[in-house]
């Protein structure tokens, strides 16, 4: 195939880039290779990690339970992102079974890392009683940013780019030219769909910052991470060409779709049970009518008992008075 690179002819940018970091010889005919991608997922997750821990404090979380809880969710996120891929296309693995576990060719997809991900934090909360909302809230701020740095693996591989374009930033490279997608032109430029998505996801990790310093509705940061990359990975869709889906369907557009609108149904219904919350919490300190007459007659009966107590007094001291005349 000749030196590998990647190249934005427009930009006058070129990098000979491998999707190869380095090899390890381990004898005379077996080496272990390294790939860019699995370096750059490792990063993206200890980076979004050392955030998480460093803020935890912050948030009242402790970090024995964020580490716990992080060497739980990392090994079956990756494995249900894994299964997901290869479930939706199995006929690159049917007749290569040992091709599921080269997890660092690439094939992790997303949503399947997000269902793995909240499943074992749902897991983890019960087990350690924690609200899980709560640290749902906390944790997945850092996910938008572990995905913008990820998609970095997918550049150097040379996949998930996207349709063809004239535009300035557009991209090409050996592997995209020899071996391209179905439905694209090698010898033309592509989006770089990785780029995009990066950027976007930077957006949302911004914004998610934000919104966690403000929060007051418990489960509204991760309702609205999900909100906002379902609509990214939506739009992406529109420009993708990977296989990942049938005919016209694309699967993840789909699940995007989907997912979007259920975030939405819950944000909702979480936004309007706060509302309730705080208006009967208002009711409950309001005074009511009834504890107004009740205030009413305890106050009358204060000052009738002063005015008792104070003829009593004027009536003794008449009384001493009195004596001390009879004396004289």
């Amino acid at each position: 195939m000749g030196v590998d690179f990647i190249e934005f002819p427009k930009l006058g940018i070129r990098l000979n880039i491998s999707p190869i970091a380095f090899s390890i010889p381990l004898g005379p005919d077996r080496t272990i290779t390294v790939h860019w991608y699995g370096i750059i997922i490792a990063t993206a997750i200890m980076v979004a990690f050392s955030l998480a821990m460093r803020h935890s404090k912050k948030f009242n979380i402790k970090e024995d339970d964020l580490i716990d809880m992080f060497l739980m969710a990392l090994p079956i996120s990756i494995i249900s992102a894994r299964l997901f891929f290869v479930v939706f296309t199995w006929d690159m693995y049917k007749n290569d079974l040992l091709g599921i576990f080269r997890v660092w060719e690439g094939g992790l997809a997303i949503y399947g890392a997000i269902i793995g991900a909240v499943i074992s934090v749902f897991i983890f909360s019960r087990m350690r009683k924690i609200d899980m909302l709560y640290l749902c809230d906390f944790a997945c701020v850092y996910l938008p940013l572990a995905q913008a740095i990820g998609r970095w693996g997918n550049f150097t591989n040379q996949e998930l780019y996207g349709r063809n374009t004239d535009l300035p930033w557009g991209m090409t490279g050996n592997r995209i030219q020899a071996f391209p997608d179905p439905g694209v032109d090698g010898s033309k430029l592509v989006h770089p769909t990785f780029l995009y998505e990066s950027l976007l996801n930077l957006i949302v990790f911004t914004i998610l910052i934000r919104l966690r310093k403000r929060n007051k509705v418990k489960g509204s940061v991760f309702a609205t991470y999900l909100m906002s990359y379902s609509f990214i990975r939506f739009l992406m869709e529109f420009i993708r060409v990977d296989e990942f889906g049938t005919g016209s369907i694309r699967y993840n557009q789909v699940i995007a779709a989907m997912i979007f609108f259920g975030a939405l149904i819950w944000l909702l219904w979480l936004v309007n049970n706060h509302k309730k919350d705080v208006n009967q919490g208002e009711e409950e300190l309001a005074p009511s009518a009834y504890s107004e007459v009740l205030h009413s007659i305890n106050e009358e009966e204060v000052n009738t008992n002063n005015l008792t107590e104070s003829s009593a007094s004027a009536e003794a001291l008449n009384d001493a008075e009195a004596g001390e005349h009879k004396e004289e």
